[in-house]
């Protein structure tokens, strides 16, 4: 971590700058923030609000020195929790290299800068991270014709950021460009901008472009498709009529993705629907039971179906049904008991036994969450502090702040400032 002496930095913390590790965090290396944390975690002096002020001062150091495309996916991570780091994404965007771009595009997405003038600037500018500045910016209809040629920009930053403002600012004009893009476009993200997009704008021409990419698509895209089918304007154009299509007669993810859209939007066809999940919970495939025991609702009848499920699951579809019973109060404390149980093994079920009863709140688990803090792989270590948070462990998760992983540092400093 170098060195910062940014005059923007003391602004940023001047509510907490006589916290010792807020200025480890802002102005010394990671050996000498590791040893504040542990001094401070050792003291118990780590709680929710000493963590987000740390957890904001690792964050704003990480956009401002990062460099390279390693920084620029950083910043780009911070999305969930924008808001506390938007001085050091001001400062940082005043630059003109990759990341500034990235900041740039947050501050946009937050409404925090004005689209037009930056449109205007870079709309043909060399570099493609700030092309892609020009594309999320162009939302006015004066710009559409060219943010339609972005949706072909040779780099794929360009294209997602040209959707994502189609996505915003919606144009009927749009729906040839964006089935192409849906249809064409060899990253996942832009087809399903495309498809959001084209569901969005709905009426009969969407809808019948959503379906003609059906036989197109592979799996993921056909979720995204039934999404965009379940959207409002595509819904009253024939979405119904085709989600229910797709829960009745197709197969796989995608019809019991459409049975749970026609459950969250439809009303009038929830007694399809529900019959539908019933029935991939009791027969379909592994996947097709995770996705409906996901889905299903917790009425009577349904809390029945699973707690059969739960009878003849394997152990990671069992532990699946009985974070859903924790839903259900009369089922609380015996889906706990049994989630404690598996908690306690090996193996994949167990793992997720573990996550569940984090997401619950449930305080058992932290042990294991605190000595996973100590794995060789960063994974490991970043599920387990972003769990321990879960947990309201602040004090244990703050010890990641100094990771040796700048990606691990991040991740756990966004999910403290968003908690």
């Amino acid at each position: 971590m170098p060195r910062l002496n940014f005059g923007f930095v003391l602004l940023l913390v001047s509510a907490c700058a006589t916290i010792p590790t807020v200025d480890a965090a802002l102005h010394h290396d990671l050996m000498t923030l590791r040893r504040s944390i542990a001094a401070e975690q050792s003291h118990g002096e780590i709680d929710r609000s000493r963590a987000g002020k740390i957890a904001q001062a690792v964050a704003a150091r990480e956009v401002y020195s990062g460099v390279g495309p390693g920084a620029a996916a950083r910043i780009r991570s911070l999305r969930a929790c924008t808001p506390p780091v938007i001085d050091a994404l001001e400062a940082r965007s005043s630059r003109q290299d990759e990341p500034a771009a990235e900041a740039m595009l947050l501050l946009l997405a937050n409404g925090r800068v004005e689209p037009e003038p930056l449109a205007k600037r870079y709309e043909d500018a060399d570099s493609g991270a700030w092309r892609a500045v020009a594309a999320r910016a162009s939302l006015t209809p004066e710009r559409y014709l060219k943010r339609r040629r972005y949706f072909v920009d040779p780099d794929q930053r360009v294209r997602r950021a040209a959707l994502e403002a189609a996505l915003e600012a919606p144009s009927p004009l749009d729906k040839d460009a964006l089935a192409e893009a849906a249809r064409l476009d060899p990253d996942a993200q832009c087809r399903s901008l495309a498809a959001r997009t084209l569901g969005t704008i709905g009426g009969e021409a969407g809808v019948r472009a959503l379906i003609d990419l059906w036989e197109h698509g592979d799996a993921d895209d056909r979720v995204v498709l039934v999404e965009a089918l379940g959207k409002r304007a595509a819904l009253a154009a024939g979405g119904r009529t085709e989600l229910l299509h797709i829960a009745e007669s197709e197969h796989g993810i995608a019809a019991i993705a459409a049975a749970g859209t026609l459950l969250r939007v439809d009303p009038e066809s929830s007694a399809q629907a529900k019959a539908l999940l019933s029935r991939a919970i009791t027969d379909g495939s592994a996947d097709e039971q995770a996705l409906a025991i996901t889905l299903a609702p917790l009425d009577p009848a349904f809390v029945q179906t699973l707690k059969k499920a739960e009878r003849d699951a394997d152990p990671e579809l069992r532990v699946a049904v009985l974070a859903r019973l924790l839903e259900v109060p009369s089922e609380r404390t015996r889906a706990f008991t049994a989630l404690r149980s598996e908690a306690k093994g090996q193996g994949n079920s167990a793992d997720a036994a573990r996550d569940a009863l984090a997401r619950a709140g449930d305080r058992s688990v932290g042990p294991r969450f605190v000595e996973a803090l100590g794995s060789k792989e960063w994974q490991v270590r970043q599920g387990a502090g972003l769990a321990l948070v879960s947990l309201g462990d602040y004090s244990h998760a703050s010890l990641l702040l100094a990771d040796d992983d700048a990606n691990v540092r991040v991740a756990v400093a966004c999910g403290i400032l968003g908690s």
